[in-house]
């Protein structure tokens, strides 16, 4: 009677193992060095990074805007060459080493020629990191911003006395505060398909290093080429690269929210993902649609995947998609959970229907749009058409309809008789409420239900 779609896909041809590739789609950075200050002394290692890093993402297919030593003039110039190349972007990485600063939990990059005496000439000269961050995620899917940037610096007594501001001292703001004051608030630091790095937690100086390259940036460059490194995992191994290299006296800081899995350089996907995995998915492969999979050879393949790497996400997930469309539901639930667990975007959708529908999980409409709702806040389209989508009203009758009703009246936007009889006025009232939440005005959704506290309402059903 009712299933929520699975929408999910089939090609079974193999790729020669083994083999490595770069990252597919639309990848583009600017690359940002500054070290000839010319009323400070100058740092060396900007320029060593800047460039180092900007070879390393060309190598890994990215079309790079590389800046060195720009005055202000110079940086605002390439910013919008940089804007230019964002459209339809599916990764765009802004990487910085050079000075930077605090001032009011904004942190802003120094061209060569800063020289501040007041406020004002402060903002005119500098770049705020928030700034480009917006138009970053304004155009593009995903967001890699790297800041080797928190050297003590020498300009931050001259701008403390311009600016009032005590914060100048030491270190940059904190990663909730990166991007404030009207341009991308900070609880929007929470939106899926963003990676903020600091070389050094928010407070903290980093060190400029010895040798050719930063501590961080040495760290980065010798873990970017590494074939089948997920890039969360990337950045909690540079992390930890760097605090085992400077003994504990530099931390990294950064935050990770992203919808699926990104690696800069890919293994070839073996034969679970060719078998198993979604039709959207980062592998460069089709995926294979849920009514399409050939479920003996894929929960084999994928069995075997796991033996290999246990509690791997996407062949947790794989194998999950495969038991289900073999209808084995109940022997697929752990794998789902497992994947959920990790954040897995598709295993928090299908997990979900799992607990709408009463397949291999007790029948629960909380904790399926529970998962759902994780799901379409990490982007996931399809979790959204599930929330969206299906009119439970179809399932209900006189005693659910008089819940409805007390609780459209009790919002301001019924004002009929509580009767249970679902008519022309308390559609018009739903309508009415749907409309001033923004909610989609199909029924009695999942996502109406669930703002109305009525969850527990809608009646089981059995799947035939």
């Amino acid at each position: 009677m009712l299933l929520l779609g699975w929408f999910l896909a089939a090609s079974v041809a193999f790729a020669q193992e083994g083999s490595v590739y770069n990252a597919p789609g639309n990848k583009v950075a600017w690359v940002i060095g500054i070290g000839a200050y010319e009323k400070t002394t100058p740092l060396v290692n900007p320029e060593n990074d800047a460039s180092a890093m900007a070879d390393a993402l060309r190598a890994l297919d990215f079309n790079v805007i590389e800046t060195l030593h720009p005055t202000s003039e110079a940086l605002r110039r390439d910013e919008a060459q940089f804007v230019n190349l964002l459209f339809d972007a599916d990764v765009a990485m802004l990487y910085y080493a050079g000075h930077s600063i605090q001032v009011n939990s904004e942190n802003y990059i120094l061209p060569t020629d800063s020289d501040f005496g007041t406020l004002e000439k402060f903002r005119a000269q500098t770049m705020g990191v928030s700034s480009i961050l917006t138009k970053m995620d304004r155009l593009a899917k995903m967001k890699i911003v790297v800041l080797d940037a928190c050297r003590d610096n020498p300009f931050a007594e001259q701008l403390a006395d311009a600016t009032g501001d005590p914060q100048l001292t030491r270190g940059l703001a904190p990663i909730t505060s990166l991007v404030t004051d009207g341009e991308l608030s900070a609880a929007n630091t929470d939106v899926y398909g963003t990676i903020v790095a600091y070389a050094a937690a928010p407070g903290r100086t980093a060190l400029d290093g010895e040798g050719q390259n930063s501590p961080y940036t040495k760290a980065l460059l010798s873990r970017l080429h590494e074939p089948g490194l997920e890039v969360g995992r990337l950045f909690r191994q540079v992390a930890a690269d760097v605090i085992e290299e400077s003994q504990g006296k530099q931390r990294p800081e950064y935050l990770v929210k992203l919808t699926d899995e990104f690696y800069f350089r890919n293994i070839e996907p073996h034969q679970c993902d060719y078998l198993a995995a979604e039709p959207i998915n980062n592998l460069s492969i089709p995926g294979v649609e849920f009514d399409l999979l050939q479920t003996d050879a894929a929960i084999a393949a994928c069995t075997d995947a796991l033996s290999e790497a246990p509690d791997h996400a996407r062949y947790s997930h794989n194998l999950a998609r495969a038991l289900d469309a073999a209808g084995r539901h109940k022997d697929s639930i752990p794998h789902y959970r497992v994947a959920a667990k990790q954040g897995y975007v598709h295993a928090l959708n299908n997990l979900g229907v799992m607990h709408i529908n009463g397949q291999g999980v007790g029948q629960d409409f909380v904790e399926g749009t529970r998962l759902l709702n994780e799901a379409r806040t990490r982007g996931h389209v399809q979790a959204r058409v599930n929330l969206q989508g299906t009119d439970f009203g179809v399932l209900m009758s006189g005693g659910e309809f008089r819940k409805v009703q007390q609780e459209l009246a009790s919002r301001g936007h019924y004002s009929g008789p509580i009767d249970g009889d679902f008519g022309k006025g308390s559609k018009a009232a739903l309508t009415a409420y749907q409309k001033a939440n923004r909610f989609a005005e199909n029924g009695l959704t999942l996502e109406t239900l669930d703002a109305l506290g009525l969850l527990g309402i809608i009646p089981n059903f059995v799947l035939e």
